[in-house]
């Protein structure tokens, strides 16, 4: 399966994120907000292409690791930090 991930269009933490994300990898629905397309390529592998901030990053997840990345979370297998809130970083904006 391919997933195609906004997280520019979703408002949760990245605790949630991670946790949403950890679902749509143990169950493979691709029901979640963020999602903008999907492709069942009738493959058990999963390939993420998630964009979050100016940062778009394509995360392979082969059958056998998927439990293993639903847990540990798709922060782990990106290389840069997430902000918290999508788009916004850590601290709530200043007026």
């Amino acid at each position: 399966m391919k997933i195609w991930i906004d997280r520019n269009k979703c408002t949760t933490s990245l605790s949630a994120c991670l946790s949403c994300f950890g679902q749509l990898v143990r169950t493979g629905i691709p029901d979640r907000g963020c999602i903008m397309d999907y492709e069942d390529d009738e493959s058990q592998d999963m390939t993420v292409y998630l964009k979050t901030g100016d940062h778009e990053e394509e995360i392979f997840i082969p059958e056998d690791m998927r439990e293993m990345v639903a847990y540990e979370g798709w922060d782990k297998f990106v290389s840069f930090t997430p902000e918290f809130l999508s788009g916004r970083g850590a601290r709530p904006p200043t007026e």
